[in-house]
Order: C-alpha cells, then sequence, then structure tokens
C-alpha cells in the first residue's frame, strides 16, 4: 500500500508578456507555485520581475473567505528573482484557495488570481513480515510503521492489531501500541499445529484498517534455484539469440552439473500447416565453475517456417542436472518477436514554424538493438501517409545521425514530416503483414498563429537533449531553444528554479 503523487506547478503570468505593440515597455511578471499544497507543510513560491519603468510592489496573498494571508510584499524598481518558503494552512480534507499576485506603481496596475488546493494527506500504515511464507511452529516477526507523504515516520496509535488464521479466527492481538515516530516491531509463534493457509495482520487506526497476508504451508526448500536470462524481447532481424542459465544452491554456492536447454517457436493454429511440427532446437553444456553457461541459437532456424504459419514467440525450457545425484530443477520463459529491425526518429527539432524561415532538425537511424546505423540513407518526406512527397535525401554520420533544412517558403500549413529508412526504393509505404521493417518518424511543425487577445499562444520552449551522460560536480552549457509566436528574433529572460 502507498501514496503515490505528482506535483504540479500554477502560474500567474502577466500583463504585458512579450509585447511589442506598445511604445513604453511595461513590467513583466511571473509567480510559480505548486497547483496542489499539502495542508500544514513548509512550500516555495518563486516570484521574478523584469523590465520595471518605475518603482512597483509585488503583492503575493492567499484568500479564503476566513481570512487573508500575505506572503510576500516586495518593493523594487530593478529586475529580481526570490523564492520565498510559507506554512500551508491546516485543512481537513481538500480546500480551494485563491492565490492573488497584485503588482502597482504610480502608472502601472496589474492584479491576477489563480486557483489552488490545499489537501490533507493522511499518513499511510505499512505492514511487512519478516518472509511471506512460514512453516506451521516458526516466528512471524512483522513490522509496522506509519509515513508521511514525505515517507518520514510519525507518531501513530493502532487502536487493535490483530492476526487472523485461514478461518477469520483471532489468534492474537495488540491493543493501544504506538509507533512513536519509529518502527513497530512485534511477533507472534505459530502453533506447531497451526492450519495451512492464508494469514492476514490487520492494523486499525482510527476508522481506517490496514492488512498485510503471509502464508503458512508445510513445504520443502528447493535444493538449488534455476535462472534463465534473455531479452523480453528479440528481434526478426537479429541472427542468434543469448541465453544464460545459472543454478546456484540456496546457500549461494554454484551447482555444478550439465544443462539442457531447448527453444521452439509455436505454430499459429489458424493456420494451414497441420500437419507440420513447430521449429525447436535444443543445447546440453556443462555449467562452468560459477555454475552458469550461455545458449546460443540461431534465429534461422526458427524462420525456416513462413512467418504466417507461426507465433511470434520464442519459448525456452532449461533443465540444470545436479552432477552426481541427478537431482534437477527446470525453468521456462517466453520471449516475443519483434518485426522491427531498427527504427528512425526526429531529435532536436522544433514544434512550431515560423514563415519566412528555415525549418532545421536532425534525425537518427537506430537498430533495433539501438546502436547507431551509420552511412544509412534516409528519406524526409513531406504531407499526408497517403499523399507524402520526397523532401530530402540524407545519409547519417558514425552516430546514426543526419541533420536537415528546408525552407518554409511553399508552405502556409502545418508541415507533417515522415523519414524513413530503405535501401531500396524511398517511398512511404505501410510494413507488409509479419515482414520485418524499419520503424518511420513522424513529426507535426505546427504553424505559428496570430496573437489573439485573452487566447492561448502556440509559443514554445525546449531544453535541448544531451547526448553524453552528464558528470557529477561539472559545470555544463545547456541550450534552451524557444519560438515566441508572431515575434521577430529577440532575446528573452529564461529562468530556473
Amino acid at each position: 500500500m502507498g501514496c503515490s503523487r505528482i506535483l504540479t506547478w500554477t502560474l500567474s503570468v502577466l500583463l504585458s508578456w512579450m509585447c511589442v505593440d506598445q511604445a513604453v515597455a511595461e513590467p513583466q511578471y511571473l509567480v510559480a507555485i505548486p497547483a496542489v499544497i499539502e495542508a500544514g507543510a513548509e512550500t516555495k513560491f518563486c516570484a521574478s520581475l523584469l523590465q520595471p519603468s518605475e518603482t512597483v510592489v509585488m503583492t503575493v496573498t492567499l484568500m479564503s473567505r476566513e481570512e487573508n494571508t500575505t506572503l510576500l510584499t516586495h518593493t523594487s524598481n530593478e529586475d529580481f528573482h526570490t523564492c520565498t518558503q510559507f506554512k500551508a494552512p491546516l485543512v481537513e480534507g481538500e480546500k480551494i484557495l485563491d492565490f492573488e499576485v497584485e503588482v502597482r506603481g504610480d502608472t502601472f496596475h496589474s492584479k491576477e488570481v489563480r486557483k489552488v488546493m490545499i489537501k490533507a494527506y493522511k499518513a499511510r500504515t505499512f505492514i511487512q513480515t519478516d518472509k511471506p511464507l512460514y512453516l506451521p511452529g516458526q516466528t512471524v516477526h512483522f513490522r509496522v510503521v506509519a509515513l508521511d507523504s514525505k515517507f518520514r515516520p510519525v507518531s501513530q496509535l493502532c487502536n487493535i492489531i490483530e492476526l487472523e488464521d485461514p478461518n477469520r479466527n483471532r489468534i492474537g492481538q495488540w491493543l493501544n501500541e504506538a509507533s512513536n515516530n519509529k518502527i513497530l516491531q512485534l511477533s507472534y509463534s505459530l502453533n506447531s499445529e497451526a492450519p495451512e493457509g492464508m494469514y492476514q495482520i490487520i492494523v486499525s487506526v482510527g476508522k481506517d484498517k490496514f492488512g498485510h497476508r503471509f502464508k503458512v504451508e508445510k513445504y520443502v526448500l528447493p535444493k538449488f534455484d534455476v535462472t534463465v536470462n534473455v531479452s523480453e524481447e528479440v528481434s526478426i532481424g537479429q541472427e542468434e539469440v543469448d541465453i544464460k542459465l545459472c543454478a546456484k544452491y540456496t546457500f549461494g554456492q554454484p551447482v555444478p552439473g550439465s544443462v539442457t536447454a531447448t527453444m521452439c517457436r509455436p505454430l499459429d493454429h489458424s493456420g494451414i500447416l497441420a500437419s507440420k511440427q513447430a521449429p525447436c532446437h535444443t543445447e546440453t553444456k556443462r555449467a562452468d565453475k560459477t555454475g552458469c553457461t550461455v545458449v546460443t541459437f540461431k534465429m534461422s532456424t526458427f524462420k525456416e517456417i513462413p512467418n504466417k504459419f507461426l507465433r511470434d514467440e520464442l519459448n525456452v525450457s532449461a533443465k540444470i542436472e545436479e552432477e552426481g545425484t541427478g537431482i534437477s530443477q527446470e525453468q521456462e520463459k517466453r520471449i516475443r518477436i519483434s518485426y522491427i529491425l531498427g527504427k528512425v526518429s526526429f531529435v532536436d527539432i522544433p514544434r512550431i514554424w515560423e514563415p519566412e524561415s528555415n525549418a532545421e532538425g536532425k534525425v537518427k537511424a537506430v537498430y533495433y538493438n539501438d546502436t547507431p546505423i551509420s552511412k544509412a540513407p534516409v528519406y524526409l518526406f513531406v504531407g499526408e501517409h497517403g499523399s507524402a512527397h520526397l523532401l530530402k535525401n540524407l545519409t547519417t554520420d558514425s552516430n546514426g545521425v543526419a541533420e536537415f533544412s528546408f525552407s518554409t517558403d511553399n508552405f502556409d500549413e502545418d508541415i507533417k514530416l515522415h523519414a524513413i529508412q530503405a535501401t531500396l526504393t524511398p517511398t512511404l509505404n505501410y510494413p507488409i503483414y509479419k515482414t520485418g521493417f524499419y520503424d518511420s518518424g513522424f513529426h507535426i511543425l505546427s504553424k505559428s498563429q496570430p496573437q489573439v487577445q485573452d487566447a492561448k499562444t502556440f509559443s514554445s520552449l525546449e531544453v535541448k537533449m544531451k547526448d553524453k551522460i552528464l558528470s557529477c560536480d561539472a559545470e555544463e552549457d545547456i541550450s534552451i531553444r524557444y519560438t515566441i509566436v508572431r515575434e521577430a528574433a529577440i532575446s528573452i529572460d529564461v529562468m530556473y528554479l
């Protein structure tokens, strides 16, 4: 049991943001605050003021029917960026409040109000036993902990903790147990004649109840375990499938012995090959000193019969027999077969295009295993899928990337781009059923629209991806691409929190 939360932010932004029609530039401001705030928690909001032409006072107020709380009063005639901590009010359940931002000067005045939700999150109670399976007569050790929304332990009084057997008989109880900001640890010794089945621990906190189940069973632990390590999915285009098989005793030592692995591709019974046998292949090897071995199967074995008569999966059965005793353990695994040989995708490309400008971007071609396809022909098409025409012939570099640029002079609406990787004819077709193909890329460049009063724009801001893993404690240059609808190329202030 758990409680997950996604923190979203609401913006109070305005007035005259990027307004170029005014003779005199007016102040621009932005305030960001979480849209949902935890009741009673320390919360932060950040405020920014740009280009004040006079001394202004920014006032931020949290308002309810009962009271108004001023969170910030800041007077300035210069740009500023500041973040402020405040404690959210306590509420029961949920409550919607007004978050007001007012900026006032001698000649400038603006006020914006947004809604924020104050929400009370109950502490969650977690119960965990030391193992999921017990023998009759063993002692069940379990822990109870209460955590708040930030996963911090909190004090909690458990009115009653009950232990029920499979027949729902109460066989144990604890009254008024307090956690006192710590983990509450309890135990119960099962009777040697305890009935087998599912047992349940029930913790009552006020009106709320929390439960956890465990099983009691007379069982014999296996002498050793077998693991099959293989990809969940393979491509029809790859030549081999490697499977790593390991056997280890329950105390961790490797098992000496032989390994027999069988891979089959089952028939699709809706086909017409009722007399055919499903293609299978078996390999037998000895485990190495670590108790493991790698078995390699050729994909060609499972493509001798046409794909349309076979299911798109591979079934693996592994058996390891202990040397000297003949004791064996088996394990099975199912692998999906994909017909994707590789794919082409658009990278570093904007979402909006401006008239009288060039559209720029990149495409990246990779194989099914995400390794780059170098020196690959990639064809850039434009238009609807059924009527698209070839726009550019590209060739990828050693990283599988190709850059492109084209004029937008001949376009008057959204631009639909398709990128395909083909070794034969550059045609934009749908893949053939059960045949390997390269997945094509698709991207829409939306035409910028004239700004309409009180209407949202399609302006965008994008943080460009890095092609490498960033190191800790090192400085990095981060590139940002932005488009301001119907504005000339201008510089903007970018604030990061």
